[in-house]
């Protein structure tokens, strides 16, 4: 689990990195890729390849977190000083620096708007899409969530379905 946290980056890190931060075998590295909880990221040189954490294994990591009581509590304290107002605000940074780029916009992808703003944040992507999922729902004007199409495992799942694409107002 330990490797996975430490891989949670846009950029990526070299195997060794991950190797020596989760003090893994290359048969446990490999395994954390074959499971798809570690995901090759696209760099510009072909000698280093590099890897990040991926949804999947984010969602393994949150399950995992979960059963250890001092960072269920830690955990809870950090959400709990992250206002609303801060999110909101946030998240409209980051939407706007998004949808310059956006080939659909207005709309934005969910998963570049959650990477942007968990990092930033330094929170999980559950709690991205636990306060998303808040503000669409307390003001649907705000934030707006539309379906389109995406994988399934990368979208942001509510009761209504699986959303793929935001925009912040």
């Amino acid at each position: 689990m330990l490797a996975l946290v430490f891989a949670d980056t846009p950029k990526g890190v070299t195997e060794k990195m991950v190797k020596k931060a989760g003090r893994l075998t290359e048969k446990e590295f490999k395994e954390l890729v074959k499971k798809g909880y570690l995901e090759p990221v696209e760099g510009r040189t072909r000698t280093v390849k590099k890897y990040r954490t991926s949804e999947a294994g984010r969602a393994y990591c949150m399950k995992s977190i979960w059963n250890l009581p001092f960072l269920k509590y830690a955990r809870l304290k950090e959400a709990e000083q992250l206002s609303p107002q801060s999110f909101l605000e946030t998240l409209r940074l980051k939407y706007n620096d998004l949808v310059r780029s956006s080939p659909i916009a207005p709309y934005v992808r969910i998963t570049d708007l959650r990477l942007k703003v968990s990092e930033e944040l330094n929170i999980s992507g559950d709690e991205f899409d636990r306060r998303i999922i808040e503000l669409n729902s307390s003001d649907p004007y705000v934030v707006q969530l539309h379906a389109g199409s995406g994988e399934s495992n990368s979208g942001l799942k509510t009761a209504r379905g699986v959303y793929h694409y935001a925009i912040v107002k």
